[in-house]
């Protein structure tokens, strides 16, 4: 990855607060690429220099394209997302400005010049009835969340602008600073620890994807100049409910801490699809893509 370090690529990470876009501010340290962290609130990240932070509201089109002249990025990994389905249903028209409006604004802002966009999605833009799915199936999303993006992904599609990169991705996990919300795998962890008994999803199928493997994608992209919509997932299908009974045996716990129980049993707000696991064989082809073995990602987890 030695030749991304260099002046000839400007990256700028919007929503660098999340866990992906801290992810891609440490991958951009590491490996000295010039960068521009921005997200809607305070710089929330330690490791992040404040002078290589910026405010951002990706829905103010006018602050999109101040930020965009300012810095004179190459490329844009657009990490902002509303990404809490249930809030999603709650509050659509914050959950439309942010995942399918924000998007609208930042191809707004880069239209007439060359500078490569890459743009985060997700598997909830199927509607579940297949097991697995290819970059070339029918999207038909189930709710306000898939919709949303749904919607943003088709901004690029339907433009002119052909230098932008769709990854669609599924319940990424992993380890950040003050992150808004935990994810599945870390909350598991440390309920079955403390003795908890769970109820987890047994009708429910993904193939979740480490936040470290989604970064990294992010970057192979970049360094291949790949152009399109990818899967970047885990290797694995399986229910939740599986997923959970293997970080029982990680923490040496009792499975029997595991209980399964049916999706219409959690009366959760938002629909989701049943199974809507990502195909990734594209995405290994042309990247080299190499997602993290599940149970090895789990010691990434640990702290």
């Amino acid at each position: 990855m030695g030749a991304l370090g260099n002046e000839n690529f400007r990256v700028l990470i919007t929503g660098s607060n999340g866990q992906l876009g801290q992810k891609l501010v440490l991958y951009c340290l590491e490996n000295e690429i010039t960068f521009l962290a921005t997200a809607i609130s305070n710089n929330k990240f330690s490791q992040c220099p404040n002078e290589k932070f910026r405010h951002l509201d990706i829905t103010n089109f006018r602050e999109v394209a101040r930020v965009v002249s300012s810095f004179r990025p190459t490329h844009i990994i657009n990490a902002a997302a509303m990404t809490n389905v249930d809030a999603c249903e709650t509050d659509i028209e914050k959950c439309d400005n942010i995942n399918h409006k924000g998007v609208k604004n930042i191809l707004g802002a880069i239209l007439y010049s060359d500078i490569h966009l890459i743009q985060i999605s997700t598997d909830f833009i199927f509607d579940g009835k297949k097991k697995m799915y290819s970059e070339l199936d029918e999207a038909n999303p189930l709710g306000e969340y898939g919709k949303s993006k749904w919607r943003g992904e088709k901004v690029l599609i339907e433009s002119n602008y052909e230098n932008y990169t769709i990854l669609r991705t599924s319940l990424v996990y992993g380890v950040g600073e003050r992150l808004n919300k935990s994810n599945i795998f870390s909350w598991a962890m440390k309920a079955l620890r403390e003795g908890q008994q769970l109820s987890i999803v047994n009708d429910q199928f993904r193939t979740p994807t480490l936040v470290n493997d989604l970064a990294k994608a992010c970057f192979l992209v970049i360094e291949k100049n790949k152009k399109g919509i990818y899967n970047i997932a885990g290797a694995e299908l399986k229910s939740m409910y599986e997923f959970i009974q293997i970080v029982a045996d990680y923490v040496k716990v009792d499975r029997n801490q595991v209980k399964p129980i049916a999706t219409t049993d959690l009366n959760q707000k938002a629909p989701r699809p049943q199974s809507s696991g990502l195909d990734i064989t594209k995405a290994q082809k042309d990247l080299e893509f190499v997602p993290t073995d599940f149970k090895e990602s789990l010691d990434l987890l640990r702290e």
